[in-house]
């Protein structure tokens, strides 16, 4: 675990397929595939593209993935791109 410079928040590191490190939140989301924009990375390293399921939707036949954390620092830099 590691601490965001830009907001001080705990981060983890997920090394995508792609061979990079990319920052994100801890805490795991239940991803609807198709059903937005958003993209997820997925604890083996796959980006996924759509939006976190509501609570109501959650369920085990859903892919968790993790939120890439610019999506959520208040002190983004924009320059981070999944």
């Amino acid at each position: 675990m590691s601490i965001c410079r830009g907001c001080g928040r705990e981060i983890d590191w997920i090394r995508t397929v792609a061979g990079k490190n990319m920052p994100v939140d801890p805490a795991p989301v239940f991803v609807i595939e198709g059903g937005g924009n958003d993209r997820f990375v997925t604890g083996e390293g796959e980006v996924i593209t759509g939006r976190i399921a509501r609570p109501e939707e959650e369920s085990r036949d859903l892919p968790v993935a993790f939120v890439p954390h610019w999506m959520t620092c208040p002190n983004v830099n924009t320059d981070m791109k999944l």
